[in-house]
């Protein structure tokens, strides 16, 4: 028997109900997606410890997973509404507090699997030293058919994943030095399956904005104990004629302990919360130009 070959899975995207990807995504090792589903053992007291296979009953199931992928600006134009929420309007994703469902397809080396109504609970952009912008999706959908086709999608090759060395960072109106970033988006999703095997509703009830930098602590001292009303961070990434922006007016980052007992170049955490500021600025603006 043949055995199936990872490297040939591949992931499509369209809007919900379209039964034919419109747009393919590279990702990386390490992706989950797939059906998860219970089974509910209805065995009590019955004269012996040995549980009857006739009493299990089909449980609940639905779509999750983890998908970790360097995605390029094109790619992005397609991530960020389902991330984000909102429709884009130029080059502006905004933050809304409704969501529009899509569909994913996963082709497991030739068979295609199409998990419907999905949407993003926590998405993660993060990036290190020497390395590009990743994108951590974590998805939860109603169900999984052995259905639906690739169409014509095919992986961007038109444009390139950001890189750290493109970021320009500001804190409180300065530039800083980093040597990562971490920028997480979480829609708090609550799963109702009412008298249903599979989710009848999924529904955002809650979002929370986090934004984890570690600063050097010779440069960015006078952060350590920030204002409790929130400081202005931005994060822009720039290659040639594309870019991607993150604005968070106002990031509250309580104390942290700060290093002690290491040899080397001391940062410091600088993690904190962004809220919507009293003049109605949201927690993150986003904005992206991927137009080559």
């Amino acid at each position: 028997m043949a055995d199936k070959v990872g490297a040939f899975n591949r992931l499509g995207y369209s809007a919900a109900g379209a039964g034919t990807a419109t747009v393919e995504f590279e990702f990386a090792e390490g992706a989950t997606l797939g059906l998860s589903e219970q089974f509910i053992d209805t065995n009590q007291i019955r004269g012996t410890l040995s549980h009857g296979a006739p009493r299990v009953r089909r449980g609940v199931r639905r779509a999750d997973g983890s998908l970790p992928m360097a995605p390029t600006p094109v790619e992005l134009a397609t991530l960020l509404p389902m991330i984000m929420g909102g429709a884009a309007a130029g080059t502006s994703y905004p933050l809304s507090d409704a969501y529009t469902p899509v569909d994913l397809y996963a082709v497991r080396d030739g068979t295609v699997y199409t998990y419907d109504d999905v949407a993003v609970e926590t998405a993660t952009f993060y990036a290190t030293e020497g390395g590009p912008m990743q994108v951590t999706l974590g998805v939860v959908g109603k169900d999984e058919a052995q259905a639906g086709s690739m169409g014509a999608a095919a992986i961007d090759e038109t444009t390139q994943p950001f890189v750290l060395m493109d970021a320009v960072v500001t804190v409180g109106g300065t530039a800083r030095e980093v040597s990562s970033f971490e920028l997480t988006v979480q829609n708090v999703l609550e799963v109702k399956y009412r008298n249903s095997l599979t989710p009848t509703q999924i529904k955002k009830i809650d979002r929370v904005v986090t934004l984890s930098l570690p600063l050097s602590l010779g440069d960015a001292s006078a952060l350590y104990g920030s204002a409790v009303g929130g400081v202005a961070a931005t994060i822009v990434l720039t290659n040639g004629a594309v870019s991607l922006t993150f604005s968070l007016a106002a990031v509250q980052a309580p104390k942290e302990p700060l290093p002690f007992g290491q040899r080397g170049i001391l940062d410091f955490p600088w993690r904190g919360v962004a809220r919507k500021t009293a003049a109605g600025v949201l927690e993150v603006v986003t904005t992206l130009d991927s137009t080559p």
